[in-house]
């Protein structure tokens, strides 16, 4: 069985074809293996000796979006022209439109005997008992049958729910419909929607209401800087609100002020959750208008890597991701990692054999440096957007030159810039804190430490490597290995390594003037 085929847009080509019997055979066959039908063939007759003008009105079928759809069909035509060597003209192209009405959905349910009119003249009781029971029956639909109907009109809609239909049940004569819970009956007059074109209208909104919410984290963020730091963010999210309202009067037609009235609404409710999200880091966290912009990022590089999936095949996309994996491949040799920890002590003055790493925090750090290779995806979702696009069908080595391009420049630069630089920026930052007295942050494992040091036994006794110890200095233990305790001293700026049998370490919260017994 041949795979089904996927495509988002149909367009008619009209194709001017001179060739002889031989070259329009290799055509149609290159249509027929894409699934194109020919509408219709005029002209010839050609022979396998002579060349002959024949125009062909075929269906082109491909994926991709509605934008510049129509010369995406014309090049992906005369592509099939390059692939075969032909004298081949598309003299227009034009998208075939097919969107059906988004009609009212009702529900039949059958009424209750109870609904019938009474014998005797009811009581009040009896009256209001009926009334619950039509209000359940019309609302809640204990009773209701399953059939779901699509109809323009009550009257329509109650034909074919007592409509009988091959092998299901006979409708009672009690059956009715209703529509859905808070839903009045549509107008005679009123618009109906494309269910297409309705469905693409609400994506795009929640497009704009994600992008209202970012914008307005980003300038709760830089509200203290002045209006000067936010105002180009503040004409995106106007622009933001102003698409959302067009889309709502698309969704809404016919009702401008419930579109104003939901715009508005739209707009207060993302302004609020982007400012309270970007107020509720609390110290040490990271602010939340960053966290957006980050969640929103991978977003838009998962779409477009699933867009170039799309337009290719697993098969052929599989290759370009390997890489992705890169992080869980590099998870078996954990101590590739080790490149951010040799960057960071090297701030110290110190080596990898100096402190023993965890086994985890360097699996950890090979993660965090595989993470920060995969920069290179963007490039890769950029050719995604490309195809979808429809830019990268006929010069497809000018998106394959620039893909390979960037994606060289993303992997070196987030290699460097994201992974290693920051390592080593780290380090600097922690030599800097622990020369101005300051607590130190942990590092992937390293965990420096501010702490006071007694000898067992004379002080003179104690091999020291790298300078003079001093027990009444405060130190920064940054770590150990293999029994040696290595230690900073802020005022040498000098790592010292002392055996760690010989000492007790004394860990404090804070460097104090003098580690000195008091006596």
């Amino acid at each position: 069985m041949s795979a089904t085929l996927k495509f988002d847009q149909r367009a008619i080509a009209v194709v001017e074809l001179l060739g002889t019997t031989m070259e329009c055979d290799d055509f149609e066959q290159a249509l027929r293996e894409r699934r194109w039908p020919i509408l219709q063939k005029e002209g010839g007759p050609s022979t396998a000796l002579t060349a002959r003008t024949t125009r062909y009105l075929l269906e082109c079928r491909f994926p991709g979006s509605r934008v510049n759809a129509r010369r995406g069909a014309r090049e992906r035509i005369e592509v099939v022209g390059d692939e075969l060597q032909l004298d081949l003209n598309v003299e227009v192209t034009d998208l075939v439109v097919r969107d059906p009405e988004d009609r009212p959905v009702w529900f039949a349910y059958e009424r209750p005997a109870a609904d019938d009119p009474p014998v005797s003249p009811p009581t009040r009781r009896a009256r209001w008992q009926r009334r619950v029971r039509r209000w359940r029956a019309e609302r809640l639909a204990p009773y209701r049958t399953g059939r779901h109907i699509s109809a323009l009109s009550r009257s329509r809609a109650e034909e074919l729910a007592t409509r009988t239909l091959p092998g299901s049940v006979i409708p009672s004569p009690r059956v009715t419909v209703r529509r859905p819970m808070a839903t009045p009956d549509p107008d005679p007059g009123a618009v109906i929607g494309r269910r297409r074109g309705e469905a693409r209208d609400i994506v795009k909104l929640c497009h704009a209401a994600a992008a209202l919410m970012i914008t307005s984290s980003l300038i709760a963020r830089l509200w203290p800087q002045g209006l000067a730091a936010w105002w180009v963010l503040g004409v995106m999210a106007v622009t933001a609100l102003g698409l959302a309202a067009h889309w709502l009067t698309r969704i809404l037609p016919g009702k401008p002020g419930a579109a104003l009235g939901a715009t508005l609404a739209l707009g207060v409710v993302m302004a609020a959750v982007g400012t309270k999200i970007e107020s509720s880091g609390g110290p040490g966290a990271p602010p939340g208008a960053l966290g957006l912009v980050l969640v929103a990022s991978g977003y838009v590089v998962f779409t477009g890597i699933r867009l170039l999936v799309r337009q290719w095949s697993w098969r052929v996309v599989a290759p370009w991701l390997l890489p992705a994996v890169l992080p869980l491949a590099l998870g078996f040799f954990p101590s590739l990692g080790l490149g951010l920890h040799a960057l960071y002590l090297d701030a110290f003055g110190l080596n990898l054999e100096d402190v023993e790493i965890p086994r985890l925090w360097q699996l950890i750090a090979t993660v965090r440096l595989g993470l920060a290779v995969n920069l290179w995806l963007i490039a890769l979702a950029g050719l995604g957007y490309m195809q979808h696009l429809h830019w990268c069908v006929r010069d497809r080595w000018v998106g394959y030159t620039l893909l390979g391009f960037f994606a060289v420049v993303l992997l070196l630069n987030g290699a460097w810039n994201f992974g290693l630089q920051t390592a080593a920026r780290a380090g600097a930052g922690a030599v800097q804190a622990a020369a101005s007295g300051k607590a130190v942050d942990a590092y992937f494992g390293i965990t420096p430490q501010w702490v006071c040091v007694r000898p067992i036994g004379p002080a003179d006794d104690i091999h020291v490597d790298g300078g003079e110890f001093h027990p009444s200095r405060p130190y920064l233990k940054i770590g150990d290995a293999s029994g040696t305790a290595v230690l900073w001293d802020p005022a040498d700026k000098g790592a010292l390594k002392m055996p760690m049998d010989k000492l007790r370490i004394i860990p404090v919260d804070a460097p104090s003037k003098s580690c000195a017994p008091s006596s």
